[in-house]
């Protein structure tokens, strides 16, 4: 017996020792949980066909070459197409400005209508250099003031043409910035084959018919057409604003 409670002394101590190193690894575990870090570990992805140095990358040299080679292919065949299409449509529309300007020539009525149209503008442009002169006189008489008659044709010659130059250039400049805009808006809006056609179209709807159209409207033909070209440029640039 007396044995027997020496064994279950040492076994009683044993588990308490073993509880007390449980109770301290606990204690441990649980600052561990509560006051670890975290760390960041690099890690390689792996990369397509460079799996390692001394791989063989065959399979992946000859597809490159496949892709390369299709490509150029198809970017040959585009450009040979391109080019056809282009050559194409210039001959095609060198052949309707020939045939129209043929019909033009031997059209009575449009040619009529063009030397019309061109003697009215000549004829504008006299009236308006005419009133310009006219203007520079009227602003040049201010000289007659002047008892000096040599200091007062001086003056009236240079009022004379400093009137006159301002007038012209201020016309000239105006007339060129009109049209620069009409031209930065073709290219903006109507710069395709579209208005190509439509230029082309109504030049021969006009010349082949000008005979029915001055019957029917008492206009000039070349004065309608380009009242037609401002209608489509308006209708188009409508369009591409609404577009936007």
């Amino acid at each position: 017996m007396r044995s027997e409670k020496e064994k279950l002394r040492s076994a009683n101590v044993t588990i308490e020792e073993c509880q007390d190193k449980i109770r301290c690894l606990t204690q441990q575990r649980d600052y561990a949980r509560t006051h670890q870090k975290i760390v960041e570990i690099p890690v390689e992805k792996p990369v397509l066909y460079k799996k390692c140095e001394a791989c063989d990358r065959t399979a992946y040299q000859n597809a490159k070459a496949r892709y390369e080679t299709q490509k150029e292919q198809l970017a040959g065949q585009y450009k040979a197409k391109t080019v056809m299409f282009q050559t194409t449509l210039f001959l095609l529309a060198w052949y309707s400005l020939t045939t129209t300007l043929f019909q033009a020539v031997q059209s009575d009525v449009f040619l009529s209508d063009c030397k019309s149209f061109f003697h009215d503008a000549a004829s504008f442009i006299q009236t308006f250099i005419g009133w310009t002169i006219d203007a520079g006189q009227s602003v040049a008489q201010i000289s007659t003031k002047i008892p000096n008659e040599i200091i007062a044709g001086i003056i009236y010659w240079l009022l004379l043409i400093l009137v006159v130059g301002i007038c012209v250039a201020g016309t000239g400049i105006l007339a060129i910035l009109i049209e620069i805009k009409v031209i930065e808006l073709y290219k903006k809006n109507c710069w395709d084959v579209i208005t190509l056609l439509m230029i082309l179209t109504s030049a021969a709807v006009i010349i082949y018919f000008g005979e029915v159209i001055k019957k029917a409207l008492s206009i000039n033909l070349l004065f309608f057409w380009l009242i037609l070209q401002g209608i489509y440029l308006t209708i188009r640039r409508y369009i591409s604003q609404d577009t936007d």
